[in-house]
């Protein structure tokens, strides 16, 4: 009998380190040889025979990225003054049954989900549903017992409401949290009674959780399921046909997300996004993260004045910029990464890394100009960053645009 409860005594040890540690134990199983010939699959989407000459460098670009971030595929799209020119995959969006990416691939697209939530406040400020200098428990019960935070300081990373951490949960990091939440308020209620960081307005800490809070106020404000609103006022507006959140693992036209080293792939850990929609949990596609970024450049989506409110760098109680220059779900600079750095170049952007994704959008308001590219791998490799990737390709297609422009 002692030794059965020993046993038993063990097991349950062993089974409680499992689940609290998978993904790092998990992380040493299942790999396998990474296939050489993804930068031979390829599909062509929307190719502008005017930019003949910038597609053609960037696909030969694209050859050599593939390989340097050992990534199974990658899918970009570009769109100028309002017009498709490029959509394009390359390599597998399935690498163990060798199926190839196409145009129409979902990826999942980490934290530029802030960049499409944002899209959808600014509709909800242009029809007065929602005010940013209001208070969040204006609009919800939760909170109440923090100082006052504004839906602004949600939007900027203000509001000091703490980023992912340990949790008492399995596994043991809400990063990998594989738990299915009934509801906004349901995922909000882990967080919104834990300190604040910081007075809100007097800092800036970057945590995909308020985007989760102001979700949870665009819901009450709205008295509409926030997923159900970005689905009937921004995603079809903006045709955008194969952006949703990130519900199914079945989904039949989704990248399957991987982790990759040098040579190797395997499946990434297995997790549930839903207490993160609005922040990190949309899966997308570069032509329509295009159309999104499109929108801070057209007046037919948001009007001026609603646009330079989304895209402005927000202030601190001091009247200091944030050290990202975040916006209001976008950020926004000068960049001299192009042309050598001979040209500064004004960048709004967004950014995002989800567990076996990558993705980037970037608007280019001076060459009117959206690029957006993904991947279906978790990280990045070595010095590259995704940044790093596209400068190439849009350094091609704002020459040509300045071409056409002189």
């Amino acid at each position: 009998m002692k030794k059965l409860l020993i046993v038993v005594g063990l097991s349950s040890l062993t089974w409680l380190i499992y689940v609290l540690f998978q993904p790092i134990i998990d992380w040493n199983f299942g790999w396998q040889k990474i296939p050489k010939n993804r930068s031979e699959v390829s599909f062509a989407g929307v190719e502008d025979s005017n930019y003949e000459e910038a597609i053609k460098a960037s696909k030969q670009h694209l050859d050599t990225i593939i390989e340097l971030s050992n990534a199974p595929s990658i899918s970009v799209a570009a769109m100028i003054q309002g017009r498709m020119v490029w959509s394009y995959a390359l390599g597998f969006m399935d690498l163990v049954n060798r199926i190839p990416a196409d145009t129409i691939t979902q990826y999942r697209i980490g934290s530029v989900s802030k960049a499409l939530t944002s899209l959808g406040l600014g509709k909800m400020i242009e029809e007065e549903q929602i005010h940013l200098d209001s208070s969040v428990q204006r609009y919800t019960a939760l909170f109440q017992n923090k100082s006052d935070i504004s839906i602004r300081q949600l939007a900027s990373h203000q509001s000091g409401i703490r980023n992912y951490s340990v949790c008492f949960c399995f596994p043991l990091w809400e990063y990998y949290r594989n738990e299915e939440f009934q509801s906004i308020a349901q995922s909000v209620v882990y967080f919104e009674k834990d300190a604040l960081l910081f007075e809100p307005g007097e800092s800036f800490s970057y945590s995909t959780y308020n985007f989760t809070a102001l979700s949870l106020a665009m819901e009450k404000a709205t008295g509409r399921n926030f997923l159900s609103y970005m689905g009937e006022y921004v995603f079809s507006p903006l045709q955008m046909e194969n952006t949703e959140a990130d519900k199914r693992m079945d989904q039949t036209n989704k990248a399957m997300p991987y982790e990759t080293t040098t040579e190797k792939f395997k499946d990434a850990f297995e997790v549930n996004l839903s207490n993160k929609w609005a922040g990190g949990g949309f899966v997308s596609t570069p032509s329509d993260l295009v159309r999104a970024g499109n929108a801070l450049l057209d007046t037919i989506f948001l009007d001026k004045t609603t646009r330079e409110t989304l895209i402005s760098p927000q202030r601190l109680n001091d009247g200091s910029i944030n050290e990202q220059n975040y916006a209001l779900g976008w950020r926004h600079g000068i960049s001299e990464r192009y042309f050598d750095g001979e040209v500064p170049v004004e960048v709004i952007h967004h950014g995002g890394m989800a567990v076996g994704g990558l993705a980037l959008l970037v608007v280019y308001p001076e060459y009117d100009l959206v690029i957006a590219i993904t991947m279906n791998k978790s990280g990045l490799n070595g010095r590259f960053e995704l940044f790093d990737y596209i400068v190439p390709m849009v350094n091609a297609f704002m020459k040509k645009q300045a071409e056409n422009n002189a």
